[in-house]
């Protein structure tokens, strides 16, 4: 096991990602579906009020508009990256050729951030440019906040697949992993926004997951109850780290 290094692991995983159809999919096909609802957004909202499309809360929709959909299909793609191995059972063979295990999920890790942060930040800057192209009073990338959004709306992007990689690592299947994804990321804010009691709502909603990756490309004061960009990607950070860290532990301890 003398010339098991990293890179190669890591090569070994980019081989393995790249082989798969459903990797070729998210890449060709995804990237185009959220530039053409971003269009489709702001053709939609191309009737608005003179300057409205200028206001801060433009910039977020214009922006991160589709983050629900990415979110989704990212993080999806991120649990499929390692249920898909169970599925199959080729999980068996690649612990065997890596004993020690972790490897395997920091070199997931680190194929998933090379591939889903590139294609994010072009995506996201299509979609811009795409959703303005319908504006009257178009925002351009000189204006205040835009890069950053841009930026931020990318940064989402990689720590929802990797927030999909260490659900999918802990749970192993693709019938349990999706729904826990989906229920965390989309259902859970809205039964918490109904269920809980106004200040209590107020204090807890910022930092769930959803509305923490939302503030890493929020711009301006609309009313929406998130954190700044700096705390948002933190406590965004800190939701990855702790599920990556749980998958390790899990991954470890348990028999392939």
């Amino acid at each position: 096991m003398s010339g098991l290094t990293f890179g190669r692991v890591v090569r070994a995983e980019w081989t393995k990602l790249f082989a798969l159809r459903s990797t070729w999919v998210v890449l060709g096909v995804v990237p185009q579906l959220l530039v053409g609802l971003a269009a489709l957004i702001g053709w939609n909202t191309s009737g608005a009020a003179s300057g409205a499309a200028a206001a801060p809360g433009g910039v977020t929709q214009a922006v991160g508009g589709g983050f629900l959909v990415f979110a989704v299909v990212f993080g999806v793609f991120g649990a499929l990256v390692m249920t898909g191995e169970y599925g199959s059972g080729l999980i068996g063979a690649t612990l065997a050729a890596v004993p020690r295990r972790l490897p395997v999920l920091w070199a997931k890790a680190v194929v998933l951030v090379v591939t889903t942060g590139p294609l994010m930040v072009v995506t996201s800057l299509l979609a811009f440019l795409a959703n303005q192209a319908f504006a009257a009073h178009p925002i351009t990338l000189g204006d205040p906040g835009v890069v950053r959004a841009i930026l931020g709306v990318s940064a989402a992007g990689v720590a929802v697949a990797l927030l999909g990689l260490a659900i999918g690592t802990m749970l192993r299947h693709t019938a349990a992993a999706v729904p826990v994804y989906l229920g965390v990321l989309v259902l859970l804010p809205p039964v918490l926004l109904a269920a809980l009691p106004g200040a209590v709502r107020e204090t807890v909603l910022p930092y769930l997951p959803t509305l923490a990756l939302q503030a890493m490309y929020h711009v301006g004061d609309d009313g929406v109850p998130v954190l700044g960009p700096v705390a948002g990607t933190a406590v965004s950070l800190a939701w990855v780290a702790v599920a990556l860290a749980g998958a390790a532990v899990l991954l470890r301890r348990r028999d392939a």
